[in-house]
């Protein structure tokens, strides 16, 4: 597996580069639920199981989690990586979950960087990229499994959205539900606790189709703004 070669001064080059590019391609980012983020104790590690829709979710979630200051690494498909490795040093570590020995060491090189509770971990756990409306939904127990190697561990859905709304350019959105924590987690509980993520990455993703077709977004903080008002302001 290729493993992850973080770097703090690269993050806050990319931040930057990434925060343009968003804005250049996205008529802006809007996130609710940044508080369960934000708030989050760093008593134990959290785990963010989010789905995927799109090339664009893995700098999306990159954004939110340096915005929320989280010391964030995320486990990405190993052809991906190789094309892209730079994101290495990101955070991002190799999996190859056609090969069941290859995942199982994902699984636990993930497992062992939460051993630091101030850790938060990104897992696309669909595999593929699907649409949001897809169902139904199937994800691979990659999260659980992590999960179910450690002491106590916080997990939270996180859903994404591309959505053309009243510009030519669509817009970034992403909903992030509560944490919830996890304690003594048995190899035995992996298949339900994946039937658990399930539901709820459903729900969430459901919440945020609703808040887009009523144009609800009293809980959405702009953390990106579109280049066209960044360039007026």
């Amino acid at each position: 597996m290729i493993t992850a070669r973080k770097s703090a001064w690269f993050e806050r080059v990319f931040a930057v580069y990434n925060r343009n590019l968003i804005a250049r391609r996205f008529e802006g980012l809007r996130v609710a639920g940044l508080d369960h983020l934000r708030e989050w104790s760093r008593g134990a590690p959290l785990v963010l199981y989010a789905n995927h829709s799109s090339w664009w979710d893995g700098l999306v979630a990159f954004q939110i989690g340096y915005v929320c200051r989280l010391e964030q690494y995320a486990m990405m498909e190993e052809r991906q990586l190789r094309a892209y490795p730079l994101f290495r040093r990101l955070g991002a570590f190799s999996v190859v979950r056609e090969r069941p020995l290859q995942a199982a060491r994902s699984i636990v090189y993930a497992s062992d960087l939460l051993r630091d509770m101030a850790r938060a971990l990104w897992i696309f756990p669909q595999g593929v990229t699907q649409p949001n409306n897809a169902r139904p939904l199937k994800l691979y127990s990659g999260a659980a499994n992590v999960i179910a190697r450690l002491p106590k561990a916080y997990a939270a859905p996180v859903a994404m959205r591309y959505v053309f709304l009243n510009d030519f350019r669509p817009e970034a959105l992403a909903r992030i539900g509560r944490p919830e924590l996890f304690t003594a987690v048995t190899r035995a509980e992996v298949k339900n606790l994946t039937a658990t993520f399930t539901a709820n990455l459903v729900s969430t993703l459901d919440e945020l189709r609703v808040d887009t077709q009523s144009a609800n977004f009293a809980e959405y903080e702009e953390i990106v703004a579109p280049h066209r008002r960044q360039r007026k302001d």
